[in-house]
């Protein structure tokens, strides 16, 4: 394939430029919601255990993710603690919903890495094309993400980020594309798109006229056989086999 020659590149976050050390997103969950319930406990609410708090946290989860894969709305986890309280009658304003999604974070925190050859990547790609920029899905609020990329060294490459859980839509809808582009300044068919799933990042911003790349990670349940169209890396190094650096 001939090397790609972008006005702007615009890349995914989680399992792209960042990731948990083999540990899966449910597990992670599971601590999350024990701190939650350990932090209820302390201030004199009386809960379930810890599994029978996961529990019901997961069935209010699912509902808002039904109806997101059938929207592509997204919904967030201030969203579901908000309703999780409301299960157990306890009252919350929005400063303790945010209070108690910190709680909720930390254990993703000690979790998260970026991968070593981020950023310099990123500036590799910053020096070349001058503009790069963010697009994720992701069910937190946007104050977190930011939160990761100035500690992982990442925020200062990226000429803007979009997330979805404040756009209110997720990939592989077209109009959160459409606004990346917007924001980069440029036509769809002027950017290039990397993420690590087929249908979010590589069928979403086909859809819409521009060219992507597959960061291709194990379990995601790709198309097999791959379309030979379909360009693909397996490290953010080997991106170099497709731009013009």
């Amino acid at each position: 394939m001939d090397k790609l020659t972008p006005k702007a590149v615009i890349f995914d976050l989680g399992s792209t430029l960042i990731d948990y050390p083999s540990t899966t997103w449910e597990e992670v969950s599971v601590d999350c919601m024990a701190a939650v319930r350990r932090f209820l406990i302390e201030r004199g609410h009386e809960l379930p255990d810890d599994e029978g708090f996961y529990i019901v946290y997961q069935e209010l989860r699912n509902e808002y993710r039904k109806i997101a894969s059938e929207t592509l709305v997204e919904w967030t986890v201030p969203q579901v603690i908000t309703k999780l309280l409301a299960r157990f009658d306890i009252d919350a304003d929005d400063s303790f919903v945010d209070k108690l999604f910190d709680v909720f974070y930390g254990p993703v925190r000690q979790y998260l890495y970026a991968y070593e050859d981020a950023a310099e990547v990123l500036s590799r790609i910053n020096d070349r094309y001058g503009t790069v920029g963010l697009v994720s899905n992701t069910v937190f609020p946007e104050r977190a993400h930011l939160d990761e990329l100035s500690r992982f060294g990442l925020e200062p490459l990226l000429s803007f980020k979009l997330f979805s859980s404040s756009f209110g839509l997720r990939k592989p809808h077209p109009k959160i594309f459409l606004k990346a582009a917007n924001l980069a300044g440029f036509a769809p068919s002027e950017c290039v798109y990397i993420g690590d799933r087929y249908v979010e990042d590589i069928e979403g911003p086909n859809g819409i006229g521009m060219d992507a790349v597959l960061r291709r990670q194990d379990g995601r349940g790709y198309p097999d056989p791959m379309a030979s169209d379909v360009r693909m890396v397996s490290s953010l190094s080997e991106l170099v086999m497709h731009f013009d650096f």
